[in-house]
């Protein structure tokens, strides 16, 4: 197998969780994730919206989407909700064209 072949073959994490899926779970939420401030979902909500991957599965593919090198997609940061302290994970504040550019360009285009 050539180096170029590995790199665009997915990990076993990226066909459990593929990027658009997490993208599109967004898109249905929020409509337009990438312009709307407000679009931020817990873990528990990824794991309402996926429930047939395990949580050890879903930590490690959100782990995965954040740190994986390239343009940012995937962030999260911790908030502030009622005293508590929660992380969220949002769409990264790239316009969604570049999303799909720069997704075609490591593994193939985001599903609609």
């Amino acid at each position: 197998m050539t180096n170029k072949a590995r790199k665009n073959k997915p990990t076993r994490i990226e066909k459990i969780l593929p990027l658009g899926k997490v993208i599109e779970f967004l898109r249905q939420r929020f409509h337009d994730p990438y312009l709307n401030p407000e679009a931020e979902v817990t873990f528990a909500d990824f794991q309402t919206a996926f429930p047939e991957i395990s949580r050890e599965e879903l930590e490690e593919a959100l782990s995965h989407w954040v740190m994986r090198p390239g343009a940012r997609v995937l962030s999260t940061k911790t908030t502030d909700f009622d005293g508590h302290e929660l992380q969220v994970w949002y769409v990264h504040g790239l316009h969604e064209e570049h999303a799909d550019l720069e997704d075609s360009m490591s593994r193939g285009p985001l599903p609609a």
